[in-house]
């Protein structure tokens, strides 16, 4: 058996671990480089985030049956289905979706304090394990104001495999909420969409064959 392969797969899973080697053989380098100590509050929305939207749950309902069940999530003031959470009273949302799951935040306090930047976020999800898919992009969508917003959007693939798409406002960041959303159930909602579009077409051909 060639025993080349295990040694590969080491070497590479070192590498996405971000385990600095020498070589492949275990010998950790003597000076590992330290990644950047993050913000606080941004440490704080991506534990949220891994706590509650990046579990594993069935379906949309197992998900909005168990974010109502956890203690420290309250539902949040003026926004149906939203639950809040405190920290250093910075609010935090969790936000349970018919196809996922978004935390969101609002990035610039009413101080004019910004709680970490878009670099900052990119930066911290990728040394989480994130993979990112292409460029960013930028549109434009609603701010809470009802005025226009300038938003950069970019994808990822979490740790667990599922889509992730970070929204970050270039502007008025005091009336627009970042969301990071994992998509979760589309493909559970297209094979029950497909099944019934089945159900439907076969139901045509048996009433096709009674006329």
């Amino acid at each position: 058996m060639n025993k080349a392969i295990p040694v590969v797969m080491l070497c590479t899973a070192a590498v996405l671990t971000t385990l600095l080697l020498n070589g492949c053989n275990n010998q950790v380098a003597s000076n590992p480089t330290k990644p950047e100590t993050a913000p606080k509050p941004l440490v704080a929305f991506l534990s949220l985030h891994k706590q509650y939207c990046e579990q594993k749950y069935d379906n949309s309902s197992s998900l909005k049956e168990s974010l109502s069940h956890q203690k420290k999530l309250a539902p949040a003031k003026d926004y149906k289905g939203v639950y809040e959470v405190f920290v250093d009273k910075v609010s935090y949302a969790i936000s349970p979706e018919d196809d996922g799951c978004t935390t969101d935040v609002m990035v610039q306090a009413k101080n004019k304090q910004e709680l970490f930047t878009f670099d900052d976020i990119n930066k911290a999800l990728i040394n989480s394990g994130y993979i990112a898919t292409g460029e960013a992009k930028s549109r434009k969508d609603m701010g809470t104001d009802q005025t226009e917003v300038m938003v950069i959007q970019k994808k990822y693939i979490s740790p667990q495999g599922e889509v992730t798409t970070l929204d970050f406002p270039l502007n008025k960041k005091d009336k627009y909420y970042m969301t990071l959303f994992a998509e979760k159930f589309t493909q559970a909602k297209r094979e029950i969409k497909e099944k019934v579009m089945n159900k439907l077409r076969m139901a045509s051909i048996e009433k096709n064959k009674t006329i």
